[in-house]
């Protein structure tokens, strides 16, 4: 097989692997725009009166950029230098949580058990918060009582209230963005389907593979609507303690 012009059908995948053991530790599956660039430093060699004699080039780079379609929580942990966090039942995560419940009885029951004390709920009115309410040992006329989930709210409270607090879960992930960390190393391979030029009935399977590669931090920008994208740029570089020169490999096969 000798194949050189090609349909580049589309990007397949994408996996970030673990330099220790070559686990997979992200994978992103809806890549868009994807993009590889190359470049050199060059330095012109010329003559005493200026002309130029011949160029030498060196320091050679690579860089992949594409867009995932989707937010990403794997791609956001590479991004920030985090672990992504995944809770379970000894590995609770604190999770943030709003809620508008409807006055029922004179009470209210919240979605989850709280963690810490709820201080103040609120009185909504045309769906802005109206009225404040502090929490006390029994309910009266301006503080309100907590048992466990339940809430009973100020005598003469009505319609819906506002409540705001944390809760344990035991389903959640999470990914920190801290001050002091930044993105590691990583084995990129970048899969692809190529079909033939004179018959798309034939196809290849690709891979662009880089042995070292690092997520470039000093812009990230996660759009945070629906239509949103999720843009990453990686570099390769070279691996100085292996005898391979190669910065990344472009492989077709059948």
């Amino acid at each position: 097989m000798n194949v050189n012009e090609l349909i580049l059908d589309k990007v397949r995948s994408l996996i970030f692997t673990d330099l220790s053991d070559g686990s997979v530790i992200g994978r992103l599956t809806k890549l868009e725009d994807p993009s590889l660039q190359t470049a050199a430093e060059g330095e012109e060699i010329t003559d005493a009166q200026g002309a130029l004699i011949s160029k030498i080039f060196r320091a050679k780079t690579g860089k992949f950029s594409a867009t995932n379609s989707l937010f990403s929580m794997d791609l956001l942990a590479l991004q920030y230098g985090a672990d992504k966090e995944i809770a379970d039942d000894t590995n609770k995560i604190v999770v943030p949580v709003e809620e508008i419940l409807t006055v029922a009885d004179g009470k209210v029951t919240l979605g989850h058990d709280p963690l810490g004390e709820i201080k103040y709920i609120y009185q909504l009115e045309n769906g802005q918060l109206a009225k404040k309410f502090t929490v006390g040992t029994a309910a009266s006329a301006t503080d309100f009582e907590i048992n466990g989930k339940e809430i009973t709210v100020p005598t003469g409270a009505t319609g819906r209230i506002y409540v705001e607090y944390e809760y344990e879960s035991t389903s959640a992930v999470r990914v920190s963005n801290s001050t002091d960390k930044f993105p590691e190393a990583v084995g990129v391979k970048i899969f692809a389907i190529f079909k033939d030029m004179c018959n798309e009935n034939i196809k290849y399977a690709g891979v662009i593979k880089a042995a070292k590669g690092k997520i470039d931090p000093s812009s990230i920008e996660t759009a945070l609507t629906g239509t949103g994208k999720h843009s990453f740029d990686i570099d390769f570089m070279k691996d100085y303690c292996d005898e391979d020169v190669d910065l990344f490999s472009v492989i077709v096969a059948e």
